[in-house]
C-alpha cells in the first residue's frame, strides 16, 4: 500500500486493476469502483488496527489484558441504565 497520494487515487488504481483482471469488459465500472473502495478501505482499517497505542494508558484495562474503549463503556452504561428505567406517571393536579 502506498503512503503517498490520495485515497481517491488509490481507489482509482485498484478499480482499474479490477477492470483489467475482468478482461477489460465495459459496463462494470460501478462494481469495480465499489469493490476497489472495499479493498482499499479494508486495507487502511487493518493498518490502523496494527498501529500500537502510543498513549500507554492503562485506563479501561480488563483483567484479561484486553482494553475496552471509553465510548463502548459509555454506550454500554447508557444502554444498561436506560433499560432499567421505568416511566412513572405523576399524579394529575386538581384544578381549582
Amino acid at each position: 500500500m502506498r503512503k503517498t497520494g490520495s485515497l481517491h487515487d488509490e481507489i482509482i488504481r485498484v478499480a482499474y486493476d479490477l477492470y483489467e483482471e475482468g478482461g477489460c469488459v465495459h459496463g462494470y465500472h460501478l462494481e469495480h469502483w465499489l469493490e476497489a473502495e472495499r479493498i482499499v478501505l479494508q486495507g487502511h482499517a487493518m493498518a490502523i488496527e496494527q498501529v500500537p497505542n502510543t498513549a500507554g494508558s492503562t485506563k479501561g484495562k480488563k483483567a484479561s489484558g484486553k482494553s475496552e474503549t471509553k465510548t463502548r463503556k459509555t454506550s454500554k452504561k447508557t444502554s444498561d441504565s436506560s433499560s432499567q428505567i421505568k416511566t412513572r406517571k405523576s399524579p394529575r393536579k386538581k384544578s381549582m
